[in-house]
C-alpha cells in the first residue's frame, strides 16, 4: 500500500568528471542533496551510475518510461492514483546537449543514423481489446502502394494509426 516515485536522470559530463575531486559529487553527497530539495530527511537511497560508452542500457533504461505497467494496471484503484498523478505532467525534460540531439531528431538530422528496416510487410492487421484479451477483426493482403509507403522504412519512425 505504498508508491515509490523517483526521479531518471541523465548528465552529460566532462570526460575527467570521474576523476576530479573539485568537480565529482559523491553519492553521499547527492542523497544530502536530494533531501534538502525535497525536503524530506526520510529518503535513504539514491543511485548513481556512469553510462559506459560502449553500453548504453542505462540510458535506455533512463529514457524508457514514466513507470511499468504491471505497477499501475495491479487494480482501478492504483490505476486511478497513477492516472490522476501523472496527468498533465511533463515526465520528460530535454536541456543541452539532449535538448539539441531531440531538435536534430525530430528535424531529421540524425536519419542517416538509422537502420534501414529489412522486414517485409505483406498483411494489414486489426485487432480490439475486449473480455481481457485481443481477438483479430481484420486481416487482408496490402496492396502494392500500401508495401511501398510502409516498407524500407526506418526502424521506428512508422507511425502507427
Amino acid at each position: 500500500d505504498d508508491y515509490n516515485p523517483h526521479i531518471h536522470a541523465l548528465f552529460v559530463v566532462d570526460k575527467g568528471y570521474f576523476n576530479n575531486s573539485r568537480q565529482y559529487i559523491t553519492r553521499d553527497r547527492w542523497l544530502e542533496l536530494w533531501k534538502s530539495c525535497t525536503k524530506d530527511d526520510r529518503i535513504t537511497q539514491v543511485h548513481v551510475q556512469k553510462v559506459r560508452e560502449d553500453n548504453n542500457d542505462r540510458a535506455y533504461e533512463v529514457a524508457k518510461y514514466s513507470a511499468k505497467d504491471e505497477d499501475y494496471l495491479i487494480s482501478q484503484d492504483v490505476f486511478e492514483v497513477f492516472y490522476k498523478a501523472l496527468k498533465g505532467k511533463r515526465l520528460m525534460v530535454f536541456s543541452g546537449l539532449f535538448k539539441e540531439a531531440s531538435q536534430k531528431y525530430e528535424d531529421g538530422g540524425l536519419d542517416h543514423l538509422k537502420e534501414e528496416s529489412t522486414i517485409e510487410y505483406v498483411y494489414a492487421l486489426m485487432y480490439q481489446w475486449g473480455n481481457g484479451k485481443y481477438a483479430q477483426i481484420e486481416k487482408r493482403l496490402l496492396d502494392d502502394e500500401e508495401k511501398q509507403m510502409i516498407n524500407n522504412e526506418n526502424i521506428d519512425e512508422m507511425d502507427v494509426e
